[in-house]
């Protein structure tokens, strides 16, 4: 389970970012969270867990592997 303040890092548009982790909610299973500073015209995005590897990275080296695949670009839009 991801906890409040790790790093993550995700793709946008082909760009590996990072950011923090914040309001993490529910338990070891299943659980969602945000990125500080990392959102849409509404606000911060609630992301899930089960995007872990997949559009949510825990370290550099993996997101790296994936940012010529816009299947895995975290989704930024109004």
């Amino acid at each position: 389970m991801l906890k409040e303040g790790q790093t993550v890092y995700f793709i946008v548009q082909g760009i590996v970012m990072s950011g923090t982790v914040i309001n993490v909610k529910g338990n070891e299973k299943s659980y969602t969270f945000e990125i500080e500073g990392f959102g849409n015209c509404s606000g911060p995005h609630q992301i899930s867990s089960q995007q872990i590897h997949y559009s949510i990275f825990l370290d550099e080296k993996e997101a790296q592997k994936y940012k010529d695949y816009p299947t895995m670009y975290l989704q930024n839009y109004c």
